[in-house]
């Protein structure tokens, strides 16, 4: 049985629809990624999925006992106190009733348990991707049966993506994602469905079964789309010699002919309107940037000390290290 079912769904602003009659099933144990490209409506599913909105359209059914939380994209900053203070903030009332102080306390110490964190830590002095990681904690502590995670790995240094893989994939309840991390979507996904100009599809297999299917469905759409121009410029040909096309038995063809050209119309729409600027600038030399025994921190606490480094023109340059390292 479906924990939660999206029936026929539509949702848009003004008249660009997000989500056009899309279908879904949410089943119990499923870690599903959700793919699509930037703004295509993939957070506004999850939203949808967690009953922070409403559809213009269609039903969400949630199976009844069922609970839904969402790790947002942006890490929170209005969150105060120690990490245990805004884990337990997350508590609330959950399967028709609130809990009692025993239950609550041993979720919050579970979740805790989880982060790897100091939980008598000030939220507010912790680096972005601790911040994460409580609120992920905060997200987690009322055990939802879905969890929806928003770019899960924003902000994590390499140690922190490798800690929230591992507790995903022994995680045994329902996960929703949304990440552009290919080798995260490899190692987590095991059911991928995409978002694309409005339509929902469900490819049921993972990332790198998904990358070969989708390939050639790209291949066999180009071939339709040739085959469609290549008709579209016949009827364009037959349409400008005028006479054989104002006959009354002709009126069908013509009406065929202007659908084909609103439909045309529409694949060049959804295909996207990209622009792109370029302004002329004089090159400087090799050498952008040079830093001599550069020092830096907060109060006592160095986070830089005597650093130098050139940076030429070219340069390809990753910055690694744990968060808060600066």
């Amino acid at each position: 049985m479906a924990l939660l079912n999206l029936r026929r769904v539509t949702l848009g602003f003004g008249s660009i629809p997000l989500l056009d009659g899309i279908d879904m099933q949410i089943h119990a144990g499923e870690k599903i990624s959700i793919l699509g490209r930037n703004g295509s409506g993939k957070s506004t599913l999850m939203k949808l999925i967690n009953g922070e909105i409403e559809p213009d359209g269609g039903t969400r059914i949630l199976e009844k006992g069922v609970t839904t939380a969402r790790l947002p994209q942006e890490v929170p900053g209005h969150f105060t106190g120690t990490v245990r203070d805004v884990v337990a903030g997350g508590i609330g009332p959950a399967h028709g009733g609130a809990y009692d102080d025993e239950t609550a306390h041993r979720r919050i110490e579970r979740a805790i348990a989880l982060l790897s964190v100091d939980p008598a830590l000030n939220y507010e002095n912790l680096s972005a991707g601790m911040k994460r990681r409580v609120v992920l904690g905060r997200t987690i502590v009322n055990e939802p049966d879905i969890i929806l995670l928003d770019e899960p790995t924003n902000h994590l240094d390499i140690d922190s993506i490798g800690w929230i893989e591992d507790f995903l994939c022994r995680h045994d309840g329902t996960i929703l994602f949304v990440t552009h991390d290919r080798d995260f979507l490899r190692k987590v996904s095991g059911r991928i469905v995409e978002i694309d100009r409005g339509t929902l599809f469900d490819w049921k297999c993972d990332y790198d079964t998904f990358l070969k299917r989708k390939e050639a469905w790209l291949e066999a759409e180009e071939n339709r789309d040739l085959q469609f121009d290549r008709k579209l410029a016949r009827e364009e040909t037959w349409i400008r010699k005028g006479i054989k096309a104002r006959r009354t038995r002709n009126e069908g063809r013509v009406r065929a002919l202007m659908k084909m050209r609103e439909e045309r119309a529409r694949r060049r729409e959804r295909q996207g309107t990209v622009r792109m600027e370029s302004h002329d600038a004089e090159k400087s030399g090799r050498m952008i940037i040079e830093a001599a025994d550069l020092s830096f921190g907060y109060g006592e606490t160095r986070l830089i000390e005597g650093f130098s480094a050139r940076i030429m023109r070219g340069d390809k340059i990753g910055i690694i290290g744990p968060n808060g390292c600066g």
